[in-house]
C-alpha cells in the first residue's frame, strides 16, 4: 500500500480528490484542507459510481487516511 501526498486543487473538492485515486493507494489529507465528515459523505456518494473507500482518522492528529479499495478506472 502506497501513501502519497494528495494533489489538492486550488479550489478543494473532496469528490475530485477521491476520484483521482486508484485502487490500492492511500493518501493522508490534512483536516484543515478537507474535513473528515466531508470525505466520508463523498465516499458514500461515489459508491454508486463504482468506487469504494476506507476513511479513518484513528491514531492520527489533524489528518485523515483515505484508502481506495475499488476504482472503476484501471
Amino acid at each position: 500500500m502506497n501513501t502519497k501526498q494528495p494533489k489538492l486543487k486550488r479550489i478543494v473538492s473532496p469528490a475530485a480528490t477521491l476520484r483521482e485515486m486508484r485502487a490500492g493507494t492511500s493518501v493522508r489529507i490534512p483536516t484543515k484542507h478537507i474535513k473528515t465528515p466531508s470525505l466520508r459523505t463523498t465516499a458514500v456518494r461515489l459508491k454508486e459510481y463504482g468506487y469504494a473507500f476506507h476513511v479513518t482518522e484513528a491514531g492520527m492528529v489533524n489528518e485523515t487516511l483515505v484508502t481506495c479499495i475499488k476504482s472503476p478506472v484501471k
